[in-house]
């Protein structure tokens, strides 16, 4: 306490001097005759009508936030009575615009004329980045205080974990209510976090569509704790949206990573707790993923043969090679083409499967300008190859990424326009895994195609979402038959009798069917009998290079 002998006129006069010269609002607050005065400004952020007032007590109770009041309230009989050195608290006021924000309000006890003053200033924190304004949570740059004071406490070992959760299509919620809309489901799942997190201080809001919250845990059951957490949380979230009659529906992903003070960083838990929630999302959202090492380390590697996909993509393709497998006529056991299928061997990884490398191409979009190159190398092929089978017929993969993220049409006439009449020879082949029939585009290629006289193909029939209605609309002219079908169907009577079925109802539709993975003698004589009308399969080749394709299938010399 400090003793004065100024008088609260002077007190006000020095308000009036100082408030031009700090963003703060300064304040005097006549705990005696309960009476304030407050620096001009705070009435235009804040609720109050004048800037100085009788029963302070009373106004600020209806700025201060109801869950606050009382604890602001004691603070300061607590400082008037010598029990805590000066008023020091963040708590809640209430705005004009914004509802309710974070403040910081210092003050320091001052008698004079025995009356008693409390003099200080308040600072609305949110605009220094420690306090979110949307959820009243903490910002990230507290998260990061907090973990540093547990590693700067020597001698003292921390235990717990680091959880993110982020609001699954926040972006679609945005764009369907607004940004008012995304703030209030950022509200819900403040509050659902504030009701299983024992400290409210530990709940940090990150940036864009995430939350985040430390928890102390010595308990040996982090990893299940962790995740009765995220499932209290998600639970309080379904019931916020079911009481409020569905208005807004949202699910929610989480992360989350453990830690012991002693010898993880900060930027560590970050990383790899960012990486749990990565993976959540990846692996469906609306779920739970806790760190693995494991996985962090393949996902690294997984980069690091993206960046070895692109300097070979980029240097002329370099170690990437066509394999050609033979199709063959099953009347006449005779060639009648070809389908080409993409390998890498690379420097640093050696020969890799297309099951390993291929997904990597098209979720970088690499698979574009390779699946050019394959375009051309397998046109020169073909081309080349009608002049010992005039009838040859080269089949090539087209993945989707290629259909609807570049200019496949373009693209292919300009690889294929160089020689005459191939595209009577070249037949696309389309997993069948794609959702075709849920994108126009995709359909609208698949026509463009067709119109430019490019025959289509069904890959893998049997294995994805069958679509007939394709076949109906006469957009396929080949249906190829997975070969998990074909083995040991001389055997398996099922096996035997889809595929029949598969093979009249193509049949019946005027398309032609193609049998893979055919390997022996007897899986050929049942495919036969039953109508195939190509074979593809190991019985007859495996895929091979160029060379040796020639030298088996077309009698072209040695290898």
């Amino acid at each position: 306490m400090v003793e004065s002998k100024y008088n609260l006129e002077d007190w006000e006069y020095f308000l009036s001097v100082i408030d031009k010269c700090t963003d703060d609002y300064m304040y005097v607050y006549d705990l005696t005759n309960d009476y304030a005065v407050y620096s001009k400004a705070i009435t235009e952020v804040f609720e109050l009508d004048n800037e100085d007032f009788d029963d302070a007590s009373m106004v600020l109770k209806g700025v201060i936030h109801p869950d606050d009041y009382d604890m602001v309230i004691n603070n300061i009989s607590s400082l008037q009575n010598g029990l805590v050195p000066c008023h020091n608290l963040e708590y809640r006021w209430k705005t004009r615009k914004r509802g309710y924000v974070w403040i910081s309000c210092r003050g320091e006890l001052v008698r004079s004329r025995g009356i008693n003053y409390m003099i200080g200033r308040i600072t609305e924190i949110g605009k220094k980045n420690k306090i979110d304004n949307v959820t009243g949570l903490f910002t990230e740059a507290i998260l990061e205080e907090r973990y540093q004071e547990l590693v700067e406490d020597k001698g003292v070992s921390h235990v717990g974990f680091v959880m993110f959760l982020g609001i699954d299509n926040f972006k679609e919620i945005n764009e369907k209510f607004g940004i008012s809309g995304g703030d209030e489901v950022l509200s819900i799942l403040a509050d659902a976090m504030r009701k299983y997190v024992p400290d409210t201080k530990n709940i940090f809001r990150m940036k864009g569509d995430e939350c985040s919250v430390i928890c102390y845990d010595e308990s040996g059951d982090i990893v299940d704790n962790a995740k009765q957490l995220y499932k209290n949380i998600r639970k309080e979230i379904d019931v916020q949206i079911d009481s409020r009659g569905y208005d807004v529906f949202f699910n929610i992903s989480a992360g989350a990573v453990g830690f012991d003070s002693s010898q993880d960083s900060y930027n560590d838990l970050l990383k790899n707790v960012r990486f749990a929630l990565h993976s959540a999302k990846l692996n469906g959202k609306n779920r739970f993923e806790y760190f693995s090492q494991e996985k962090y380390s393949q996902y690294l590697r997984r980069l690091q043969i993206q960046d070895e996909l692109r300097k070979c993509v980029n240097n002329n393709f370099e170690g990437f090679e066509l394999f050609y497998q033979p199709i063959i006529d099953a009347k006449t056991a005779e060639l009648t083409g070809a389908e080409a299928l993409i390998r890498w061997n690379n420097k640093v990884y050696g020969f890799m499967s297309p099951v390993d490398f291929i997904p990597i191409l098209e979720e970088s979009g690499l698979i574009i300008p390779l699946g050019k190159w394959i375009i051309e190398t397998a046109t020169a092929t073909c081309n080349k190859w009608m002049e010992y089978v005039p009838g040859f017929i080269m089949h090539i993969n087209l993945s989707f990424v290629q259909i609807i993220k570049s200019n496949i049409i373009k693209d292919t006439i300009e690889k294929t326009c160089k020689y005459n009449n191939i595209n009577n020879h070249i037949v696309f082949e389309i997993t069948e895994s794609i959702h075709m029939d849920s994108n126009d585009s995709v359909k609208r290629v698949l026509m463009e195609l067709n119109d430019n006289n490019y025959s289509l193909a069904i890959d893998d029939f049997g294995t994805g979402y069958s679509n007939f209605g394709y076949m109906k609309d006469k957009l396929f002219s080949i249906v190829k038959v997975d070969r998990s079908f074909i083995t040991d169907i001389d055997k398996k009577k099922n096996n035997y009798l889809l595929v029949g079925f598969i093979i009249k109802m193509v049949h019946e539709m005027d398309i032609k069917i193609c049998i893979e993975g055919v390997e022996t003698k007897e899986e050929l004589d049942v495919v036969k009998a039953l109508g195939a009308d190509y074979i593809q399969g190991y019985y007859y080749g495996r895929p091979v290079n160029i060379k040796e394709f020639e030298s088996k299938h077309l009698g072209m010399g040695e290898i």
